[in-house]
């Protein structure tokens, strides 16, 4: 069965949001900081949220839903985050703040389109979650917050002792 149109760039998006959470996952594995995991970890339910929602209008439009797994493209971009990560924080932050500029500029795309205002509404909510990933990841790249987090962890067990 051929797809329309429509179907096919919700799927590209489904498919991009499949790939994050590949690459959230990878990140996650390798980060240590509470601080860090506990927003990337939100991010990433956004992500699974992102492919539910998208899913439940490709198959309100009559096409097959996205898996919630990497395809080739997400496999790459999860082995590049996973090794990235290993360098630390700081890098798996870089690595994802480039996967979420890659996301971010998918949903601007998409918003070029034409589409029902549903589905619009939906990509506009889905590209605002993206905003916010992107702009929290920099700024934590700028500000290295998780450095603070281990002073304040270590002087406090300094007073304790």
């Amino acid at each position: 069965m051929a797809e329309n149109s429509a179907v096919a760039k919700l799927r590209s998006l489904a498919q991009l949001d499949a790939d994050a959470v590949g690459a959230y996952d990878a990140a996650l594995s390798r980060i240590p900081e509470p601080l860090v995991r506990e927003r990337l970890n939100a991010y990433r339910i956004d992500h699974t949220r992102h492919v539910q929602d998208l899913n439940a209008l490709i198959i309100q439009f009559g096409g097959e839903p996205v898996d919630l797994r990497p395809d080739l493209k997400g496999a790459a971009m999860k082995s590049l985050t996973a090794m990235t990560s290993m360098m630390g924080t700081e890098a798996a932050l870089v690595a994802m703040m480039g996967n979420e500029e890659y996301t971010n500029r998918a949903y601007e795309l998409a918003l070029r389109f034409e589409w029902p205002a549903e589905v619009r509404a939906l990509i506009e909510k889905h590209r605002e979650d993206e905003r916010r990933h992107v702009i929290w990841i920099r700024e934590a790249v700028r500000s290295r917050p998780w450095e603070k987090e281990r002073a304040l962890a270590t002087h406090g067990s300094e007073a304790q002792a």
